[in-house]
Parts: structure tokens; C-alpha cells; sequence
């Protein structure tokens, strides 16, 4: 995983707890995660992982509506720092056909490396659509927050009606309000 998100996760982690905390879960944790992170390094998902979860039991919160909250921070968080991704675009579902068809593209070139998840929009109609996240991490929860905060940043009146979850993809079904 890149490590910008891993160093976002540990901001909203202190935001949620404190330094201290965060701090204990790391030295808890010991020598299974490396500890120290930068925006520009690549680490195992395994670290994020236990790193959420070991935050999700602290603050009593279930680990998976701990990563959806986390996701829909991330879009503001992404919006400060690549505010280029969010220019011209004037739609929720317009970013996230962005995301899937040309964004992670340019992270797959900068970072070859990465392996960013795979979305796409599929039977896209007036009223409905589909988002498709395909991922070998399973950080769907994360993909739904961030899906909500881009309904709310561009005004969009969809919301996740339904979700499908087989193997490594996700399917969250849109609905117009």
C-alpha cells in the first residue's frame, strides 16, 4: 500500500484518539508492522490492517464502520492534496469513472508498484448505476466512504442502496434520490 494513505489513517486515527494511543497501538504491535511511515513509502497492507483493527477495538467502533469513516475523510484529504483530480469535474459519478478510467492509471505510471483497486461504473442509467470495486484488499468499507463523500462534494443525489461482495469485488449499487 502507498504510504500516503497509511500516513492519512494515522492523522485520522490521532484525530479520533491521540498521539499517545496511536503511539501504544504501534508499540503494541511490535515487530509485526514497521512503525515508522512516510507518505512515499509502499507497506503492507498486513500493517494497515492490524493497525485498524487494533484502533477499531480501542475505540469500541466496528472495523468496518471505523474504514468507511476513514474513506469518506479521505476524499477531502485527496481533494487538498491533488486538488488537478478534482478540476472540470462537476459530478460524483463523473470523479468516480475518473478514479477508475484515468486517476489510478497515472498512480500505476508514477508508482509502478502499485496496485491500486480497479472501478468502474457499469449500467449507468438515469436512476440507478453500478460501482464495481475490485481490489485483493479488502478494504471495501473504505471504497464506500469514499463513494458517500463524493455524493456529498459534488451535490450528487445518489446514495448505496445495496452491496454485493464476492471474492475480491465489491459491488455497490447507486440509487437516485
Amino acid at each position: 500500500m502507498r504510504g500516503i494513505v497509511f500516513t492519512e489513517y494515522l492523522d485520522f486515527a490521532q484525530g479520533l484518539a491521540s498521539d499517545e494511543v496511536v503511539d501504544s497501538i504501534i508499540t503494541e504491535l511490535g515487530t509485526e508492522i514497521t512503525g515508522a511511515y512516510t507518505a512515499v513509502g509502499n507497506y503492507s497492507f498486513s500493517e494497515f490492517a492490524a493497525i485498524h483493527v487494533k484502533l477499531a477495538d480501542h475505540l469500541s467502533i466496528d472495523a468496518d464502520e471505523l474504514a468507511r469513516r476513514f474513506g469518506y475523510l479521505l476524499l477531502s484529504r485527496f481533494k487538498e492534496i491533488f486538488p488537478l483530480y478534482f478540476e472540470g469535474v462537476t459530478s460524483g459519478l463523473d470523479f468516480l469513472e475518473k478514479v477508475g478510467s484515468h486517476i489510478h492509471g497515472e498512480v500505476r505510471k508514477l508508482y509502478p508498484d502499485a496496485s491500486p483497486p480497479n472501478i468502474s461504473l457499469r449500467n449507468r442509467g438515469n436512476k440507478t448505476c453500478e460501482l464495481v470495486y475490485q481490489s485483493h484488499r479488502p478494504l471495501s468499507a473504505v471504497a464506500r466512504g469514499l463513494t458517500e463523500a463524493c455524493f456529498d462534494e459534488f451535490g450528487d443525489p445518489y446514495q448505496i442502496t445495496k452491496t454485493l461482495s464476492e471474492g475480491n469485488q465489491t459491488i455497490f449499487m447507486l440509487e437516485r434520490i
